[in-house]
């Protein structure tokens, strides 16, 4: 991804970052614990809050 594209996505996440695969993973890792025990059958949006306008 060039300079010029990343600039122009980072206004759209309100963490003023783009996503990092270990952002993704403590998700996994979350999800493959015991913590996690109660979820079920569920949708999680990992995108950082990403609005896409």
């Amino acid at each position: 991804m060039n300079k010029e594209i990343k600039n122009s996505l980072l206004p759209l996440f309100p963490t003023g970052r783009l996503g990092r695969p270990e952002d993704a993973a403590k998700l996994i890792t979350f999800l493959a614990s015991e913590d996690s025990y109660w979820i079920t059958g569920q949708t999680i949006r990992s995108e950082g809050g990403f609005s896409g306008k």
